[in-house]
């Protein structure tokens, strides 16, 4: 047992030595003083403590070992002390949110403001991204080419305001209404949710594929109408029905997502208020007119936001399904977007199209924004209606 400890106290003085060497070795490097000596006594040190490690036994290695382990674990415990009080001293001089964003603060500098600048800056010039130093700077060039000579650009802007519209307004309805029965908390309505939820889940590719083959001429769709005396619609390859079909296509993909939104909406507003229109013996249309859809609007709103950005985004439901065709009658600005760039090579005209992308939806966020704070701002003496309806049914209650 003495030999044991015998062992342990040679090799921590040995270290010992050695990590001194090592203090010394740095301070005479931060006075810029030789280091030679010092060095040839850590390398002595060093094969001093190799011939007492060949020298063990077995038994006193093992001892060696354990001994080795316990001061690497003393160097963590010192190292994570140090970084504790470090991280208190930061701590108290900066607010621990503003640490934790760093991450995202990181991803969206490199992922999204800096590809921002760069398209911004990419569409004044005739990019060759092989060999950036032959790009030409153009000016206002490619900004006047694809609204003077770029017909097809002109009319991707048509398409997707209309593509947009569709979509959004088409959405707001039915996950409205769907969301108001599905709110209930029953086993059938539950199961119902997770039926709809269901093709969020699935890749919009995917999607796109099997309603390309459902609304093929002999498709399913079409076997189905033609019980009705419907014969043989071409719904992707007419010029009339191509984008309409594309847009009930990514309709149908995402009213699961926008349902779950607008329930969990639903679920939050006060019963209180509820109950009071009912003692006034209001009718289901008239709550769901007068009362949930005030009270919902903020909800509304958001999910109005979120799919307009999403619509003028839309890119891989065009692709499988039409290519933009045909005759571009459901080419989008997305679509044209990669045409241009991935498919033409003309990068400047692609930036170009992009920036005035950013700048519609942009323009028509903040448009909806607007609309919506005014609207609220009239709903006021509605909502003070609705307490006072509230207070005299909990009047007439009592």
């Amino acid at each position: 047992m003495n030999d044991l400890r015998q062992v342990g106290e040679l090799y921590n003085s040995i270290c010992d030595a050695i990590e001194e060497k090592n203090k010394a070795i740095a301070s005479a490097l931060k006075n810029r003083q030789g280091t030679k000596s010092l060095r040839e006594e850590k390398k002595r040190l060093k094969e001093q403590l190799k011939s007492f490690v060949d020298s063990l036994t077995p038994e006193q290695y093992q001892a060696y070992k354990d001994y080795k382990k316990i001061r690497r674990q003393i160097k963590v415990s010192k190292f994570q002390k140090q970084c504790d009080k470090i991280e208190k001293k930061v701590f108290k001089k900066l607010n621990p949110a503003y640490i934790y964003m760093i991450p995202a603060g990181i991803g969206a500098v490199f992922f999204t403001l800096l590809p921002c600048i760069f398209m911004i800056v990419g569409s004044f010039f005739k990019l060759d991204l092989v060999n950036l130093s032959k790009s030409e700077f153009r000016d206002i060039w490619n900004y006047q080419m694809i609204f003077t000579r770029d017909k097809e650009f002109l009319r991707s802007i048509g398409n997707t305001v209309i593509f947009a519209i569709l979509t959004v307004f088409l959405l707001m309805i039915v996950t409205t209404l769907m969301s108001a029965w599905l709110s209930r908390n029953t086993k059938i309505h539950n199961f119902a949710q997770t039926l709809i939820f269901t093709p969020h889940i699935s890749s919009m590719v995917s999607v796109a594929i099997l309603w390309t083959l459902m609304l093929d001429p002999v498709g399913i769709v079409n076997q189905v109408l033609a019980l009705f005396g419907i014969e043989d619609p071409n719904w992707l390859m007419d010029t009339r029905t191509s984008l309409i079909s594309v847009a009930l296509v990514t309709v149908w993909k995402s009213i699961g997502y926008y349902c779950l939104i607008i329930i969990a909406g639903l679920q939050s507003l006060p019963k209180d208020v509820y109950e009071a229109a009912k003692l006034d013996k209001a009718s289901k249309a008239v709550i769901f007119r007068k009362i949930t859809l005030p009270l919902l609007a903020p909800t509304l709103s958001f999910v109005f936001i979120m799919k307009f950005i999403n619509s003028f985004k839309s890119f891989a439901a065009i692709d499988v399904m039409t290519q933009g065709g045909p005759q571009g009658s459901s080419m989008v600005l997305g679509y044209w977007i990669y045409n241009e760039g991935r498919v033409k090579f003309n990068y400047g005209f692609s930036m170009a199209g992009a920036v005035i992308m950013t700048i519609m939806v942009a323009s028509f966020v903040l448009l909806s924004q607007y609309l919506m704070k005014r609207n609220s701002q009239t709903d006021k003496p509605s909502k003070r209606k609705l307490k006072q309806t509230q207070i005299r049914g909990k009047d007439n209650e009592r």
